[in-house]
Parts: C-alpha cells; sequence; structure tokens
C-alpha cells in the first residue's frame, strides 16, 4: 500500500472514531425525512468571533481595535449577531432556513 492510499484509509477511520457518540449512535440519521446533520467544528486558526460576530456588542471592538470586522461588513443574522463577510453562502442558507448556528458551545 502506498503512503497516500494509507493516509486516506486511516483518516476515515481516525475521523469515525473522533466522531460524536450522538451521531455514531444514529445511522442513517435524517434519511426518513430527508434532512441531514451536519456538524462543523472550527478550531485551530478558526477566530469564532471573526466569523460569528457580536457586531451590536461595544465590548467585541474595544477587544479588537485591529481584528473587528467593521458593522457595515457583518452579514446580520439577528440583531446581536452576523456572519463573517467571505461567509455569503452560509448566510443564503441561513436565511433559506437550512442553516441554524449554534454559539459558544
Amino acid at each position: 500500500m502506498d503512503r497516500r492510499k494509507f493516509l486516506k484509509s486511516t483518516g476515515l477511520v481516525s475521523t469515525a472514531m473522533l466522531m460524536p457518540r450522538f451521531l455514531r449512535a444514529m445511522p442513517g440519521a435524517g434519511s426518513a425525512n430527508g434532512k441531514i446533520l451536519v456538524v462543523v467544528q472550527l478550531t485551530g486558526g478558526n477566530d469564532g468571533l471573526n466569523t460569528v460576530i457580536p457586531y451590536r456588542n461595544d465590548a467585541y471592538y474595544t477587544a479588537r481595535p485591529q481584528l473587528g470586522i467593521a458593522k457595515e461588513l457583518v452579514l446580520p443574522l439577528t440583531d446581536e449577531i452576523g456572519l463573517n463577510p467571505g461567509m455569503g453562502a452560509m448566510r443564503s442558507l441561513f436565511d433559506e432556513g437550512q442553516l441554524t448556528i449554534v454559539n459558544g458551545v
């Protein structure tokens, strides 16, 4: 087996092992009603406060005078939070009722 095949096959196994237990316990989850649950956990280089932005919170801009995303660039979801301007596709899914954000979990 070459290195590429090995990494692909072991990557799938290790990813499945890291899947939260509640997702593994639901074989075929969503298939009966056509809905699919996709859990995206962003870690590492992701900056959660610049992904889902508390654009109405002055403390955000006080703490991030250089890193904060300007209010006029934020894609509002509610009166309090919005998405990074690079997440237009996610905003469309949210508007269509196909995306929910569980923030700060």
